[in-house]
């Protein structure tokens, strides 16, 4: 299936998608470069704990040095993927109300066979858009833990940084 055909079978008939297409795309990208954040932040923190050893012209890692915790290195970088699921709240309610605009009835979507093809039209396209936009930001936070595990030395990491995550206190 076409993206054209896909989108003319899950939006309104007749609306102008590029405008959407081109916030939904924009939004991604935005969302996408902002969560890069978190590896500037990752690789100033990570510079810190090794210092240049003048005899040997080498990075040694300092002794005690404990590299900060992985939520507060992300902190909001994910941010961008939630704010473009919320404005999908937005794209709903448009979609919506283009319906009962001049001669393009809500009664008429209301008398098709399919009961459904008013929602399918309204809803499909926003909720899957916002659940591409969580499933972005779980990979991500996946991606970026296993990055934060796997380059920090493991006598600089504290113990308990997954459960840190969800709140709990270990």
């Amino acid at each position: 299936m076409r993206k054209s055909e896909f989108l003319s079978r899950h939006t309104p008939p007749g609306a102008d998608l590029h405008p959407q297409w081109r916030v939904l795309s924009m939004g991604g990208v935005v969302s996408w470069l902002y969560s890069l954040g978190f590896i500037f932040r990752f690789a100033d923190a990570w510079s810190q704990l090794y210092s240049y050893d003048r005899v040997s012209g080498k990075r040694v890692l300092q002794e005690g040095v404990i590299m900060p915790d992985f939520i507060q290195l992300l902190d909001n970088a994910l941010l961008g993927f939630g704010l473009l699921a919320i404005v999908m709240i937005g794209f709903c309610i448009f979609y919506y109300t283009y319906h009962r605009q001049g001669s393009r009835s809500i009664y008429l979507m209301r008398r098709l066979p399919d009961r459904w093809e008013l929602h399918r039209r309204c809803l499909s396209l926003p909720l899957l858009t916002a659940t591409l936009c969580i499933a972005a930001a779980a990979l991500l936070l996946l991606l970026y833990y296993g990055i934060y595990c796997l380059a920090t030395p493991e006598s600089c990491l504290r113990p308990g940084q997954w459960q840190m995550i969800w709140g709990i206190r270990s």
